[in-house]
């Protein structure tokens, strides 16, 4: 008896290891839908968060909510550790393209954000720059779909 579940779990262990060395042998094609940027339901909200679209599609509005997640940890009033962004342009030689280049490959204790950042989001945050900028406060940006308040 102790022999037959001896020779059965030697059996199991080898089919599972059989198994196994088959499936190493093949490239698994990946599903395009797990890896698509489109999301597979439109009202899954938390998809927005992830791509950082909850606030707006694009634009300024888009850029104020990459600022908030990616740049105001170190880019504010409290912080020493990088340069106030408000009023940027103004400075002397500072144009929308140096501006994304700093954004796309970073520098000197700044992370490089070419490989997060598509040249789209990249340009919502520089339109933020350029026309909103900063974010300060102890409340985050407004959320536009918040439509409860007062006589609601």
């Amino acid at each position: 008896m102790r022999l037959w579940k001896s020779k059965t779990r030697l059996f199991a262990l080898l089919g599972a290891l059989a198994v196994w060395a088959a499936g190493l042998g093949q490239a698994q094609e990946p599903n395009k839908q797990q890896y698509s940027m489109t999301p597979a339901d439109p009202y899954q909200r938390s998809w927005d968060h992830f791509v950082f679209k909850a606030s707006a599609k694009a634009g300024a509005q888009r850029g104020e909510e990459l600022y908030y997640y990616k740049c105001w940890f170190c880019h504010n009033t409290f912080a020493k550790r990088a340069p106030y962004l408000k009023d940027i342009f103004k400075r002397d030689g500072v144009t929308e393209q140096t501006i994304a280049d700093k954004i796309r490959n970073g520098g000197p204790g700044m992370p490089s954000y070419k490989t997060t950042l598509d040249n789209a989001g990249i340009a919502d945050l520089v339109a933020y720059l350029k026309t909103r900028c900063c974010w300060e406060g102890e409340d985050p940006p407004p959320n536009p779909r918040y439509v409860a308040g007062p006589g609601h």
